[in-house]
């Protein structure tokens, strides 16, 4: 059985551990920062959390240890930069993918959007595997909170936009609901080893209990067919600027 991203029970840092020293202003300063998150970011994708320290992230990103410190007082303030990043890039994604959604049949789209959050999670630059199951603080930063609620957002939205189709007892609550388990189990699939067809298949059939749970039935074969025009289920209303949008310092 694959094992599961369960967080181990350590101290976290105080929350004014976890800031920037200094942000890039310029060009040069922007290029240095950037390639210190990145090479956390590498570090952890080769090798593990308790291993991850500010002179392996320093040696892989080509600065001194003194440059490091500059901008980031300890390993714990680049995780937080680097999950920030993340998310940011993970919410793009799923806002683009709802729109690219909403020209499918219904459980086309359902399968996309879900493909679209497992295939972004699941990049080999994304270490949210190592970090939620070895550093627990990573839950409580804000810009994780922030992508958490915007994503559970755009499953309101989508509710909205195709209210008159859904058969949810308590919509606004069941929403929420479903947005959580969806998001649980994407990571999970998005992480689990093994062959990419496995992933595929698990990835169909949290498609299939999810159209179940919102619509009471099975899809229709027109609504898996490629080609069969706009879904309404997702043509969300405009969405409004969510907080996640706003350009991040990591550019």
């Amino acid at each position: 059985m694959a094992r599961t991203l369960s967080p181990r029970v350590t101290q976290g840092p105080a929350p004014d551990a976890l800031a920037p020293r200094k942000l890039p202003r310029q060009a040069r300063s922007r290029a240095t920062f950037n390639a210190i998150v990145d090479a956390c970011s590498q570090v952890l994708a080769s090798g593990s959390y308790e291993t991850l320290t500010t002179n392996s992230i320093s040696e892989r990103a080509g600065v001194s240890i003194g440059t490091l410190y500059e901008y980031f007082p300890n390993r714990e303030a680049i995780v937080a930069a680097l999950v920030e990043e993340t998310c940011r890039r993970l919410v793009l994604r799923m806002e683009r993918a709802v729109d690219e959604a909403a020209a499918m049949p219904a459980f086309e789209g359902m399968e996309h959007l879900l493909g679209a959050g497992i295939e972004t999670l699941g990049l080999q630059q994304n270490t949210l595997k190592v970090l939620l199951r070895d550093a627990p603080f990573v839950p409580q930063l804000p810009a994780f909170r922030q992508a958490r609620e915007t994503l559970t957002g755009l499953c309101q939205d989508i509710r909205l936009a195709s209210a008159s189709r859904l058969t949810l007892p308590q919509p606004e609550r069941d929403t929420w609901l479903i947005s959580q388990m969806l998001f649980g189990a994407m990571l999970e699939i998005a992480f689990l080893p093994g062959p990419e067809a496995e992933r595929a298949a698990l990835r169909r059939e949290l498609a299939h209990l999810t159209f179940r749970m919102a619509l009471a039935r099975d899809p229709r074969p027109e609504e898996m067919a490629h080609g069969g025009g706009r879904n309404p289920s997702l043509a969300t209303p405009a969405r409004r600027r969510r907080p996640a949008e706003r350009p991040a310092p990591y550019l």
